[in-house]
């Protein structure tokens, strides 16, 4: 995969450790569970094992206090089946990921609460019809709110 910059998002996927290291099944008191990272993967990202909802999303984000993202790398299955999700992490107001044809942002979080996409938001989208992604609509978790669906128009 080559890498592909557009400001605020760029980046690679990064060679993974064994999962096992990089992540955790935190128990929560009322029953429930999330799934936890031994370390903040940054803009290396890392693999994990399945699709992460909004609410293990945002429990990442309240607890690191940074911005997460989750994407979806197409597999050379029948509609990019036998892919693998992977997550990223940044800052407080931003956070890397890969762009290439195969990349599917799935959804990030948004620390600060805003439910709109910002205008770095938009151009990576636009940046991923561009570069062949099949994506057109993403999510944002904003914290204390509603998802957010939106696109490369907003």
């Amino acid at each position: 995969m080559s890498k592909t910059s557009s400001g605020l998002f760029s980046g690679t996927l990064g060679e993974q450790a064994d999962l096992e290291e990089d992540y955790y099944t935190r128990y929560l008191n009322d029953g429930g569970s999330v799934l936890d990272v031994r370390v903040l993967p940054g803009s290396s990202g890392m693999r994990i094992p399945r699709r992460l909802t909004p609410e293990q999303m945002m429990f990442l984000t309240d607890k690191y206090e940074v911005e997460f993202a989750q994407v979806y790398e197409l597999g050379p299955g029948r509609n990019g089946g036998g892919g693998q999700y992977y997550i990223y992490s940044g800052t407080r107001r931003s956070v890397t990921v890969p762009i290439s044809s195969t990349t599917i942002l799935i959804s990030h979080t948004h620390p600060g609460g805003s439910a709109f996409p910002s205008r770095k938001d938009m151009q990576l989208m636009a940046l991923l019809a561009r570069v062949g992604s099949p994506q057109r609509v993403s999510t944002i978790v904003p914290r204390g709110k509603k998802v957010v669906k939106f696109s490369s128009k907003g």
